[in-house]
């Protein structure tokens, strides 16, 4: 029969004041690995109250440790290694799978890229995303190791000399086989969707039909504006919702998150100046979309 390992330290005067990731660490010798799992399963504790990593100790506090039997899912996979397509000592650029959110927000406080590039890179790390994508689109993210970095690729994104393509699959055949798309896009208080309006905020969408398949077109999107569903949303409002996104009407019949992917990514290093260009291919359930049956 298996049980719980469960552990209690008492604090002691020279360890007044750390956090307790660095007590766990340097006092009690754990992994990074060890202390991630303690926190996902909920296994910290410090005078029986459920404590943070970064939480401040005091002479006298009794810690317990209650390792699990075995991993959580989230522990499982922000233990794992981030899909790194691009690195150097000022940017990371990531393939973010779909069904997993940017950075930590209140409904996504430990299973985000961002916390699982912490918890890769370790101490240290701050989570510096430029742009984002929705949790259940996939594809190349960037993010910034140092404030100077973030500050400049902002500004490239912004002049849109940080430029992204994305892959898409929406329903039906379009009349044109390229075109652009203005919209006004705004929130609805209590909705997840966004709403085409004319006092929203301003969207410009290009798109290129590369080719067909099952009554779908295959798109290359790209936007000159940033905004939340704004490739989702346009698209619907086209009437060629992307397959996959119930939100904006369209069929999961073949696939059960939107048919979206950043897939393209260029800009310019901030510091060295070199043009940097990553690719990222189609998840798999993209793929399957796209096979004839």
């Amino acid at each position: 029969m298996t049980m719980r390992k469960t552990i209690e330290i008492e604090i002691e005067s020279k360890e007044n004041g750390l956090a307790l990731k660095t007590v766990l660490s340097k006092e009690v010798g754990l992994s990074r690995r060890e202390i991630s799992r303690l926190k996902f399963a909920h296994g910290l504790f410090i005078n029986s109250l459920e404590a943070r990593v970064t939480q401040q100790v005091h002479t006298g506090d009794l810690v317990t440790l209650i390792f699990p039997e075995k991993d959580t899912p989230h522990a499982l996979r922000l233990l794992q290694k981030p899909d790194i397509l691009y690195e150097d000592e000022d940017i990371v650029i990531v393939n973010k799978p779909a069904g997993m959110v940017c950075h930590p927000s209140h409904e996504h406080l430990d299973d985000d890229m961002g916390t699982l590039l912490q918890n890769y890179y370790g101490e240290g790390f701050t989570i510096r995303a430029v742009g984002r994508l929705d949790k259940d689109v996939s594809g190349i993210m960037v993010y910034a190791k140092n404030q100077p970095c973030a500050a400049r690729l902002s500004k490239q994104r912004s002049q849109e000399v940080l430029h992204k393509v994305y892959d898409a699959v929406a329903q039906g055949i379009f009349e044109n086989s390229s075109g652009t798309l203005q919209y006004g896009l705004r929130k609805v208080e209590g909705r997840k969707d966004r709403k085409i309006s004319a006092d929203g905020q301003q969207c410009i969408t290009d798109y290129t039909v590369v080719g067909t398949c099952q009554g779908c077109s295959i798109l290359k999107v790209s936007i000159r504006t940033g905004r939340t569903h704004q490739i989702r949303a346009g698209m619907a409002a086209a009437s060629h919702p992307l397959c996959g996104d119930s939100l904006y009407g369209g069929s999961t019949e073949r696939i059960d998150r939107p048919a979206l992917h950043c897939g393209h990514v260029e800009l310019i290093q901030p510091f060295t100046k070199e043009k940097i260009t990553v690719d990222c291919d189609l998840p798999d359930d993209m793929k399957r979309l796209l096979m004839e049956d």
